[in-house]
């Protein structure tokens, strides 16, 4: 078995996700803190309906939800799955697009948010198209994952190596 070296994998997708990620976390926190002054003073949003409570909280909680989270755990799989099955990303560039389409969709939910277009349910405030788009993101995703680990070169995925490398020294006093 031929080892693969780090330069084969597709790492820059990866950190691409991981920045969008925490710009989403910055931008949706502060919208978060925002709305929280609203609650001490409720001038704060001048008049504007756009800037009202109703309209930002669900900005917060898909922001987080949507551009935080889903694009930490995407950069995550794209992550392991490379190393795990010692193989790059399958389909790099359909890769590239659900990066790049899932910060657009979490942009436009956003905007729609803003302006009140939403289906009034909670979490799930994005309206009929937003759904079907994440489907659609999902299912390249899905592709990309599914197919690294069907073109893997090693026969079994082991995970719990490292872990066990690391109970090991410590039952033989090496990290104390």
């Amino acid at each position: 078995m031929s080892e693969i070296t780090n330069n084969t994998y597709h790492d820059k997708v990866v950190i691409s996700l991981i920045q969008f990620s925490v710009a989403w976390a910055v931008v949706a926190m502060a919208v978060g803190v925002y709305i929280a002054a609203e609650l001490i003073w409720p001038s704060i949003d001048f008049g504007q309906f756009w800037l009202s409570f109703g309209r930002l909280r669900p900005l917060h909680t898909n922001g987080i939800i949507f551009g935080f989270g889903v694009s930490a755990l995407m950069a995550t799989a794209f992550y392991s799955v490379q190393r795990t099955s010692h193989v790059p990303l399958f389909a790099p560039k359909l890769a590239w697009f659900c990066c790049y389409t899932w910060q657009i969709l979490v942009l436009s939910g956003g905007i729609s948010l803003l302006a009140g277009w939403t289906s009034s349910k909670e979490y799930a405030e994005l309206e009929w198209p937003f759904d079907i788009a994440i489907a659609v993101i999902r299912i390249c995703f899905g592709i990309v994952f599914f197919g690294s680990i069907a073109t893997r070169k090693i026969k079994q995925i082991y995970i719990q190596l490292v872990l066990w490398r690391t109970h090991h020294r410590c039952r033989h006093g090496a990290h104390r």
